[in-house]
């Protein structure tokens, strides 16, 4: 881990992170923002985390149903430490952590799971983008017939990727070269009806909305500004977190995501920082409280299931 250059990158980014919020805020003063926010509401933002964690769960669970169907809990285990390594692993190294517990739990072949979960990264995207226009609008100084050109290209995208997708698969599979045979076996996990890829959409943007929804709360409490502007600065910070450019537990990449929503709304930079810093707070100690419970309460599951079929 050491010889590796993303440890690297990222230690420097969770340094600089450090050295800058001293010098521009104090961390002291960062800290105390939690002051006015009352226990009983950080209690139940904790909550909706749980439940988010619940909903990504039931995406997964939905997604591979043939595979893990009557595993729901081992799957939400699985569910969790993907996403404690994805977000504690500088440059999204901890996505690897997904298809190695779905091969050692459920005997997922690589080759399946790791496009499957590609495949449900560019849904996350997409989503994020979608709750994204929802304040992004405000910002944009067209007229109203381009951004309602805008908006319809962003809602009719999904329609077009089932029957793309389709249609290469039918390609490569009508091609008996060991090239193509490889690229429909990789395509093999992808939905193929419109019932699944609506299913697949559903949980990923009710998941994301119920997540943005915390996390633009939790700004509009430390910088008091309206909740649209709250949720664009939590949207472009969770944007932060589904491309490849990631620090050590996010360090910097996160703050820089956050920074990039609210700033452009005239936003203190010095009390934008530190908003962002405690977002980013809450979501490392969400995660690591929630991670230990949820792993503490499954830890009978350590053994891998038999798995109930691959068809």
């Amino acid at each position: 881990m050491f010889k590796s250059w993303k440890f690297w990158l990222g230690l420097t980014l969770l340094l600089a992170l450090v050295w800058l919020v001293e010098r521009s805020y104090g961390w002291s003063a960062v800290l105390q923002s939690w002051q006015s926010i009352e226990p009983q509401q950080v209690a139940i933002a904790l909550l909706l985390m749980l439940l988010s964690y619940l909903l990504r769960a039931l995406r997964f669970y939905d997604f591979f149903w043939q595979q893990c169907r009557g595993q729901f809990i081992r799957l939400t285990r699985i569910t969790v430490l993907h996403n404690f390594f994805n977000n504690m692993l500088p440059m999204r190294s901890g996505e690897t952590a997904f298809p190695l517990l779905m091969k050692q739990h459920f005997d997922v072949p690589y080759r399946h799971s790791g496009p499957a979960l590609l495949w449900l990264r560019l849904l996350d995207l997409y989503a994020l983008l979608v709750l994204a226009a929802l304040s992004l609008h405000q910002l944009l100084e067209a007229g109203n017939s381009i951004k309602l050109l805008l908006a319809i290209a962003l809602f009719a995208a999904p329609l077009l990727v089932l029957p793309l997708q389709n249609a290469l698969n039918r390609f490569l599979l009508n091609h008996p070269s060991t090239l193509a045979q490889r690229g429909a076996e990789l395509m093999h996990a992808l939905p193929k009806s419109s019932w699944s890829f609506v299913r697949a959409l559903f949980w990923t943007l009710i998941n994301w909305a119920l997540k943005l929804a915390v996390y633009a709360w939790l700004l509009e409490q430390f910088l008091g500004l309206p909740y649209s502007q709250s949720w664009m600065g939590a949207t472009t910070g969770e944007l932060s977190s589904v491309l490849p450019i990631h620090g050590v537990a996010g360090a910097g990449t996160y703050e820089a995501g956050v920074l990039a929503g609210l700033l452009p709304w005239g936003v203190d930079h010095a009390e934008a920082l530190a908003a962002a810093v405690n977002l980013h707070l809450f979501v490392l100690g969400s995660t690591l409280l929630l991670t230990a419970l949820i792993t503490l309460l499954t830890q009978g599951l350590k053994t891998p299931a038999t798995p109930p079929g691959n068809g």
